[in-house]
């Protein structure tokens, strides 16, 4: 049960941290204008994609390197901090001392400074997440869970605070540097002593063969964002910053779905080598249920997201009413391609993940640049739909033939079919459609009790038999 409590803790801060960020939308929606709000997207939306690169596909390296002896598996934290240190000073530099012919390259116009703080931020929140990555691995999810709530109450404080004192788009990036300043200085105070290992004692620990292994990760992870943002460019250069904040709301919305998958994601990715090397059986049974538990999630926000939506925003936020079920489809479809790809993690260095991601984003990227300006938001989603679906297909397929698994289509099949008659019913307006997505949702709820009965069973007597004991 061990691993039901470190998901639960994952849970906890995920759950925290967008109950805060959903929290502030509807402030920030009415202080900043539609503008501004669509010049913080755009912030964002670069934060996205150069925190790909900042990374530098470390986190990947340190789930996937099996090393038996636990001090070299902290050397390599502690080499993995310091390259990403090193690399995150140098774009620090880079950013400050040439922004202007940067910001010159950008489809809209933006503030300085807010580029400059936005690069600090991107540096700090970077090692960061090699620290949180030591506590993922070795099963610290109390200390995540702390932390991770720690930064999202002191980076939501210092934003309302700064936003009612006028400070618009800039306040919130000091926000961000603020909460993540003080949250890497005290997760380093908690694991320094475990890393501080002597390279005399134990040298270096990325090799070359593990280089090739990142490179391959940074240039599929840049293409992984033609799929997941790319889009913001081609609508804010198309329609505007009104648009793109307008799209930038519902896409929020929609990952409320991914968000609650979160937590089995952290847990899931973090073990994942391990469990293939130990059991396969058992691995196959856990992605199906990943993959169930992530279907569910995703059609209970189909019925719920877009009255939430249409609740908590203001009128000039409100979009068509296909558009926040659509994008949970997308979400849907980006947890195939997550879990069904194994193989391509575990052979040939991680190779056809850029393979995938490189035609993927390539279809999208086309498919963007030809749709968005024909028919807008519209473009942008169906563009990404095709892309994502190709992209779960591809990894699939590879994956099988690398590593093959015992996985069965069919015992998908009754989750997807549940999931597009909520999705029909959402996207096109049926009447009476919220009792009959009600209705369906709970079909959707006895197959799965029916089909995990077992674990189900399980879990309820563990819980009952802890009560007894207290």
């Amino acid at each position: 049960m061990n691993g039901i409590k470190q998901i639960a803790y994952f849970g906890l801060s995920t759950l925290s941290l967008k109950v805060l960020g959903f929290a502030l939308l509807p402030i920030s929606t009415r202080i900043l204008s539609q503008t501004e709000f669509g010049e913080l997207t755009f912030l964002v939306s670069i934060s996205a994609v150069m925190s790909l690169l900042l990374c530098l596909g470390l986190p990947e390296l340190l789930f996937k390197q099996q090393i038996n002896n636990p001090q070299k598996k902290r050397a390599l934290f502690r080499d993995a901090f310091i390259l990403c240190g090193f690399f995150s000073s140098i774009f620090v530099c880079v950013c400050v001392y040439f922004v202007e012919p940067f910001s010159a390259l950008l489809p809209v116009s933006l503030t300085l400074i807010d580029i400059k703080l936005l690069a600090v931020n991107l540096a700090l929140s970077s090692l960061l997440s090699i620290l949180f990555c030591y506590f993922r691995y070795y099963e610290m999810a109390k200390q995540f869970c702390i932390l991770a709530i720690l930064q999202g109450i002191v980076q939501t404080v210092c934003t309302l605070v700064l936003l009612y004192l006028g400070y618009g788009v800039t306040g919130v990036m000091v926000s961000g540097v603020v909460s993540s300043a003080c949250v890497l200085f005290i997760a380093l105070s908690v694991v320094f002593q475990q890393i501080s290992i002597g390279f005399k004692y134990i040298p270096w620990n990325i090799s070359y063969k593990n280089s090739l292994f990142l490179l391959s990760i940074i240039i599929s992870s840049l293409f992984v964002y033609a799929n997941n943002g790319a889009e913001n460019w081609f609508i804010v250069a198309s329609v505007g910053k009104e648009k793109l904040a307008q799209y930038y709301v519902a896409v929020q919305f929609a990952l409320m779905a991914s968000f609650t998958f979160e937590p089995i994601r952290m847990w899931w990715f973090s073990r994942r080598f391990n469990e293939l090397a130990q059991d396969r059986t058992r691995y196959v049974f856990l992605c199906e249920l990943s993959l169930d538990i992530g279907i569910l999630l995703c059609a209970s926000m189909t019925i719920v997201a877009p009255h939430l939506l249409a609740v908590v925003l203001p009128d000039s936020y409100q979009l068509n009413i296909w558009l926040l079920p659509s994008l949970i489809v997308i979400v849907v479809l980006r947890h195939h391609s997550d879990l069904l790809n194994i193989g391509c993690y575990t052979k040939f260095n991680g190779f056809f993940v850029t393979v995938v991601n490189v035609i993927s984003a390539l279809t999208a990227l086309i498919l963007l640049f030809f749709l968005v300006s024909e028919l807008a938001v519209l473009g942008a989603v169906i563009a990404l739909m095709a892309a994502q679906l190709l992209k779960a297909i591809l990894f699939f397929v590879i994956s099988q033939k690398l590593e093959y698994l015992s996985f069965s289509v069919k015992n998908l099949v009754p989750s997807w079919g549940c999931f597009l008659v909520i999705y029909m019913m959402s996207a096109f307006d049926f009447p009476q459609y919220v009792i009959c997505q009600l209705i369906t949702f709970i079909c959707f709820l006895m197959i799965l009790c029916h089909k995990y009965n077992q674990i189900i069973s399980n879990v309820i007597h563990h819980i009952l038999k802890g009560r007894v004991h207290d």
